[in-house]
Order: C-alpha cells, then structure tokens, then sequence
C-alpha cells in the first residue's frame, strides 16, 4: 500500500451510461462503452434491450461496470425486467448468486443531512456508480484503488462509504496486528468537565480577522497536514493523552502530553500515510505539466487528503473506536500554539500578517514578490514548530472581503486572488457555493480572467471598462431569454422532512411539487429548481412537465447577477450602484 508507483490494476471496464438524468426525462437508450467498442441499446423493447446487453457483457467479460446512476436507478430497472422477462443477466460472476441490494438511508453528520442512494454490488465483478460514489467527481478511480490499496477495504465499498470509514478500517488494522482487541461499540464516555473546563480546554482552530481589501505581492504560507501532522509529531492518540491540564501544561512549550516513546495507535496509522501523500507532493513538484503520471500522483494525493482531513474529526466523534475528546482538544491547542508562533516568526522578520486561519498565514511586505523573499519566514517557522511548513503561492494581488450584513465587518474564508502564475484561487464566495446557477459561476470566472492581469503597476481603471462591457452582455443574454434553463438551475439540499418546515423555503415549495407529481424526496437529497414569476415562486426541475420560459423571473435573477459582479469588483472600487446604472 505505501509503495509510490504501484502497479495500476490491468481491469476490462464496461462503461453503461443512459442518455439523461432519469430523475429529470425517462432515458430512451444507454451508451455503452468498452475500450475502442460504442454500443447503443435502446430501452425499448425489452427482450432485444436484455438479449443485447447479456452479449455484449458475455462478449468482453469486464471486471467493473462503471455506470451513471446505476444504484438508484439502472441496476434495479434492469433487474426488473429481467425478472419480468424471465430472462437472466449476468451481471454476476459467481454462479447461484443474485446482486445484494442496500436500502437508501438518511443520516446527519457534522451539521448536515446527507442522503445516500440505495446501493447494487456484485460477486466476481465490481460495480461502481459515479454518481453514487463518495467523492468520485474529485479524485475517481485511481483515487478509489489508491483509497483500497492503503484502507484495506474492497473496491465496492470504499467507493460508496466516507473517509471516517476508511480511517477507522485502517486504525483496527492497525490494532489487530498489535494484537489490541477492537471494540464493537466505543463504550467510554467522556469524562465530567465544568464549564469553565470546557471554555479553557475546547476553544478549536485559530482565526484571525483578516484586513478587508486589496493586497499585493501577498505570499499563503500553509502547514502540510497540519492536524495530521501534530498527531504525529506529538504522539497524540487517545492513549497517549491525559487530562486537559496536561494538555494546557504541554502545548505552550511544543512538548509532547503523553509518553514520547510509545507511539501511540493513532499516529502509528497516519505516519506512512503522510510520508508518501508528501513523496506525491514533491513528485508533482518536479513532474512536467505534460507528464502522464500527474493525474494518478493528483488522485492519489487528494484521497490521501480527504482521509488526513476526517482522521483529525474522527478523534473527537462520539461514536469512534479509537476517538477521545481529550485528543481532540489536544490537537486544536497544538494548532493555535503553531500558528502563533508562525505568525510571530514573519513579524520578527518584518511582515504583515493579513490572516491566519487554523492551518494557513497570509503575509505582505514592500519589496517582497519572489520565492527566496520568503523562504526565511519559512525556515524560521519550521525551526520554531517543528511542524512541516510550505509556500503555497504568491498572489499578484487578493481580496479579502467584509461581510454583506456589515462592510466594516471581515469573513475569515471569504476571500479570492491571482497567483503570480496565473490560476485563481477563491473561498466564500457565489462561484464555490453548490447551490449558484452555473451562469453565475461562469460570470465570476469571466470577471476574473479580466482582473487577471491587474498589478500594482497598472492602474484598475484600465480593466474595467471590458469588465463593465462584460456584465452589460451577461445582462442582457439573461433578459433576452437566450441562457439555456440549464444555466439558471437552483440546487439545494433538502434539510428536513417536508412537514416539519414551519415556513416553506424555496426548496420546500419544490419538493411539494414533486410530491404532488408522484416523486418523492427524501431530506438530504439535492433538488434543482428555477425562479419564477407569482407564487410560490419556483418551479420544480424534475417535473414531468418542462417550464414555460416566459414564467422565468428574470428581474430575481438580475439582482443575484448584479450581487455576484458586486463580490468581486467592490475591492476595485466599484460600488453596487455604479453597475445598476
């Protein structure tokens, strides 16, 4: 599992995909694909659809079946009219043996419903739903085989549970060879605290309030992994650690709470998994943008981080094998003695400290624009912590922005910025919210391909004329009816069951749409909507019927365009008024 280069499996996949989202429009026919061969089975009729597929899948034989919402719905719709037709299909290899089905489920995790489809799995070959996989749009299959590979877990099931599960597999993994008897149920309590306890011993990450505005030559310096990399570097693991006395007694110094030389079970798991995500860090560093092997060292690398990020959660989740709250708070109170002593090791070398927030520093100086200005910060840094330290860029300029409730007031993760080599980074704002209509997104994008170029030697004035020109077509392409619906889609998340609204939201009233057309949702499910005109002032994507594009409320959509220019370009200098006249 730790080797770097290991041989990627040799799989035959059958990619099965039908041809539109069966939530939205009744697919006609599905797309196969297998290698250099393209099928087209039409849905209709049904014997020739299943005599089809049962050749082609006898025919190549693959080992997975990658599909486009095979869980939810293709599976299940094929084994029906399989049963129906009294006519097999061999989507299994083992002889005897059906699919095994697991039912939808809904369930609450750090402060958000999350809805899981129904689940097919198969026996001799595997099935996989992209859309149905657990963060398959990130990282996809050389993630999940990298995800098997270091877990221990099987393909079909690290695509489909949470990271938490695959750190929790690899910490009983790392028990049972030490002979520690795993517990079925976690079964010690945290331990009574007072309040001023609790004030004292769980105070989280450290956020600073960031200085609103325009910045340039701004340098992001972050700690790799950072909670990851105190637990280790401090040997903190629910064994290892005592009271929170202890905790507070050793974190100002940088020692360690517990016995230093008995690694503790925690860090015993996360040591190889930080040791090669950081030898894939430094070969991305070095691989030409060209190189093939970049796409599976960036898969690799951000399954490693999705695990790293919930190992840290996973210390203080209640219901963790291996979690104690005291553990938790001990990372959190490393973290901000860290960050502390970054933030005062760039000050001692003359720099402005914009932001700190948990894990990352944002820092100026005059004169300061290239990689070696700051490499003493770094230096320093990793001298007095201890902890692993890198430059993650240099921006040409950045905005930190103020609230919307209180332009006085900053937002600590609601900022954007160009980097000196041209990519865009961006927190907080409407292009990173899953629930922006994608027009709004390419707006922002477009707004700030324009401001690229901006530095602290041109003045803004220049760009802004073709950033007015801009916002005046996206305006009127809207208003002109000639954006596709597609491009005005609401989705949301729904949060509860439908009666327990007390004032329908927007997604509420679609959802009592699709309740009255016969389709039911359940809470945690996304649901996609569009503004309309009248009450109730949405309508339902997935309705049967399609909408009148005459009952768009364009004016609604106008003023979140109108607010989406506003986010980036007040930094400029541009007010809200000034881009409604």
């Amino acid at each position: 599992p730790w080797d770097l280069d290991a041989e990627p499996p040799s799989l035959r996949i059958l990619d099965i995909e039908p041809n539109s989202d069966p939530a939205h429009a009744s697919p006609t026919h599905l797309r196969l694909r297998f290698e250099r061969f393209t099928y087209r089975l039409p849905l209709e009729p049904v014997r020739p659809l299943l005599l089809g597929l049962r050749s082609i899948i006898n025919r190549h034989d693959p080992d997975l079946l990658l599909t486009s919402w095979g869980d939810t719905w293709l599976m299940p719709h094929l084994l029906e009219l399989s049963r129906q037709m009294n006519l097999a299909l061999p989507l299994n290899r083992e002889p005897g043996l059906a699919p095994a089905h697991k039912p939808e489920r809904t369930y609450f995790s750090y402060g958000q419903v999350v809805h899981q489809g129904r689940q097919v799995l198969l026996f001799g070959r595997w099935h996989i739903d992209r859309y149905n996989a657990m963060l398959f749009h990130d990282y996809g299959m050389h993630g999940i085989y990298e995800l098997a590979r270091v877990t221990s877990l099987s393909i079909q099931t690290v695509a489909r549970v949470s990271p938490g599960s695959g750190i929790s597999a690899m910490q009983m993994l790392t028990a049972l060879r030490q002979g520690i008897l795993v517990p079925w149920h976690k079964q010690q309590a945290e331990r009574p605290k007072s309040i001023l306890d609790l004030m004292r011993s769980d105070q989280g990450g450290l956020v600073y309030q960031p200085t609103i505005g325009l910045h340039y030559d701004v340098a992001e310096i972050d700690f790799i992994s950072m909670y990851p990399s105190i637990m280790v570097h401090f040997n903190i693991s629910p064994e290892t650690v005592g009271s929170s006395q202890a905790i507070a007694d050793a974190a100002p110094g940088l020692g360690p709470p517990g016995d230093p030389q008995q690694q503790g079970l925690v860090p015993q798991t996360l040591a190889p998994l930080l040791e090669k995500r950081l030898a894939l860090k430094t070969s991305l560093a070095t691989l030409p943008a060209w190189h093939p092997q970049r796409r599976i060292y960036q898969a690799q690398a951000s399954a490693h981080k999705w695990l790293l990020v919930t190992c840290f959660g996973y210390l203080g989740y209640k219901n963790a094998r291996f979690g104690r709250i005291e553990a938790h708070e001990a990372v959190t109170a490393y973290g901000r003695e860290a960050l502390l002593r970054a933030k005062e090791a760039a000050e001692d070398l003359g720099f402005e400290v914009l932001h700190l927030y948990v894990d990352g520093m944002w820092i100026a100086k005059p004169g300061a624009s290239r990689v070696p200005d700051f490499q003493p910060v770094l230096e320093s840094i990793s001298q007095r912590t201890g902890l692993p330290i890198a430059l993650e860029g240099i921006y040409r300029w950045m905005a930190f922005l103020a609230s919307r409730q209180d332009p006085r007031v900053p937002v600590a993760n609601r900022y954007f910025g160009i980097f000196q080599d041209g990519s865009v980074k961006v927190r907080g704002i409407e292009a990173r919210r899953r629930d922006t209509p994608r027009f709004l997104v390419q707006l922002q994008a477009d707004i700030i391909a324009q401001l690229a170029h901006v530095s602290q030697g041109t003045p803004v004035n220049a760009y802004l004329p073709g950033v007015l020109a801009l916002l005046r077509r996206h305006l009127s392409a809207l208003r002109a009816g000639r954006l596709p619906l597609e491009q005005l889609l609401v989705t949301q998340k729904l949060s509860r069951a439908l009666d327990e609204f007390r004032t329908p939201s927007p997604v509420a009233h679609a959802v009592s749409q699709l309740h009255a057309a016969g389709k039911t949702t359940s809470p945690g499910e996304k649901v996609r909507f569009l503004y309309t005109r009248g009450e109730p002032g949405v309508y339902a994507w997935n309705l049967p019927q399609p909408p009148d594009p005459a009952s768009i409320d364009v004016e609604r959509y106008s003023e979140l365009l109108l607010r989406a220019a506003t986010t980036l370009l007040e930094p400029f200098g541009v007010s809200k008024q000034l881009l409604s006249q």
